[in-house]
């Protein structure tokens, strides 16, 4: 590999971060020895650490910054059903739950193809993966555009979902490699504070359009961003060659290391326990709490200005305190859980809570996503592939628990099972997750 390509990951911070261990214990062919402290940076394969690729540090944050615009844009898509489910089940001939399942199978399909597929690609130069990914996604969504039968509408959500499942996995890992490893945490910030922003902005105006243009119009914006996330790919990013082993072996070599099982366990039990409760947070707002529908758009769009604000300060505490930002993220979202639950009736409290709920959500992913990669930094994006697997798995999964709960016992109830579920996370991150210079090496069969 040519040693043009930066290291892995930020600075770690000293002795806060057991989650994280002494990190994993790499191949004697792969990484060399380092001090307990020292972070994991990304190796050659002869073992010599790579430096950072040639270009200006404006060209490189530009590219980083296409990729979070590629975050927005496949979060964006993912959700924009959700807000037109009705004119699409019209406008297809389909029953209310048909059309969901372009939401639920699109996240289903990612979460299962996500780590194969990644696994196999994994030879090629990741500038030119991603603008096959971006291809993938302005035909699908296009495609989209142009249909009117279900059919072929799930089809075209489903092209865009083999890309979103590899996109995921790789464009964090691609970030830490354009800019110098004392900004990693900040890269990572940055491409994942898409999410938020598609929160805020992507798809509450994704179904504006739709709503007032109809829903073909809404994939057209869509696919339109598609091409600003390619031009930014062939403009800005460097070659980088791969790295990975190429092959699905790559996925049992990660799987062997048992701080990330903890890791990808840890994102599992969040992740659902958020989206059990979020999936279903407008009926809660409106018959526990009493909010006029008129203004459940406007504390969503609250709750994502506020996770817009806690996506940026967690890139200024996680690559000090992974660990321990992990926790307590965890634990303040239960105990967040907990009072929505008990004083769901009052509205001052709830929308406080909900502003926190907003804060402490967003820091999750940064979090999640660097405690991976540091883990594992000889294979980072197979063990991406694990996380964006268990995260889209979780949505799929919260969804259902939400569902099953709101039909017997209605939302209040969704509050406190997910107050469980991120409790359980938090046990799981201080409980195993502290043992990591022993759980990151691989398993002996």
């Amino acid at each position: 590999m040519s040693p043009s390509v930066t290291r892995q990951s930020s600075k770690r911070p000293g002795g806060d971060d057991p989650a994280t261990g002494p990190t994993a214990t790499p191949t004697p062919s792969r990484a060399p020895s380092r001090a307990p402290d020292a972070i994991p940076a990304a190796a050659a394969p002869d073992g010599t650490s790579e430096s950072a690729p040639p270009g200006s540090s404006l060209r490189a944050w530009l590219a980083v910054v296409g990729l979070a615009l590629g975050v927005f844009s496949f979060v964006t898509t993912e959700t924009l059903p959700i807000g037109l489910l009705p004119s699409i089940a019209e406008g297809t001939s389909v029953s209310l739950g048909t059309a969901g399942f372009l939401v639920t199978g699109f996240a289903a399909l990612a979460a299962v193809t996500a780590a194969p597929l990644t696994a196999l690609t994994g030879r090629l130069d990741r500038k030119w993966l991603l603008v096959a990914l971006m291809v993938l996604y302005i035909a699908g969504n296009l495609m989209a555009a142009v249909v009117s039968g279900y059919a072929l509408l799930l089809t075209a959500r489903l092209i865009v979902a083999l890309a979103h499942g590899v996109f995921w996995s790789i464009a964090v890992s691609i970030a830490v490699r354009l800019v110098p490893e004392r900004h990693a945490v900040r890269a990572t910030s940055v491409v994942l504070g898409g999410i938020s922003l598609a929160s805020v902005a992507g798809t509450p105006l994704g179904t504006a359009v739709g709503q007032s243009a109809g829903w073909h119009a809404a994939f057209v914006c869509v696919g339109f961003l598609g091409f600003l996330v390619l031009g930014a790919s062939l403009l800005f990013m460097p070659a980088l060659p791969a790295r990975g082993a190429g092959s699905l072996a790559a996925l049992v070599h990660v799987l062997r290391h048992r701080a990330l099982r903890v890791a990808v366990g840890v994102t599992a039990l969040i992740m659902s326990g958020h989206f059990l409760a979020f999936t279903y947070v407008a009926p809660f707002l409106q018959e526990v709490t009493g909010v006029r529908p008129s203004l459940v758009g406007a504390l969503l769009l609250v709750f994502g200005a506020a996770g817009l604000a806690g996506n940026f300060a967690a890139g200024a505490v996680v690559g000090r305190a992974l660990r321990t930002s992990l926790i307590t993220s965890t634990g303040l979202l239960a105990v967040v859980m907990v009072v929505m639950y008990a004083g769901g009736p009052s509205g001052p409290l709830t929308i406080t809570m909900l502003v926190c709920w907003g804060v402490l959500y967003a820091a999750l992913p940064v979090a999640l996503q660097t405690w991976v990669m540091r883990l594992v930094p000889e294979e980072s994006e197979a063990a991406s592939s694990l996380y964006v697997a268990a995260f889209n798995g979780a949505i799929g999964v919260g969804s259902f628990i939400g569902g099953l709960i709101i039909d017997a016992s209605g939302p209040r109830l969704a509050m406190a099972v997910a107050a469980a579920f991120a409790l359980a996370a938090m046990l799981m991150t201080a409980v195993l997750g502290k043992s990591g210079g022993g759980a990151a090496r691989p398993a002996r069969s």
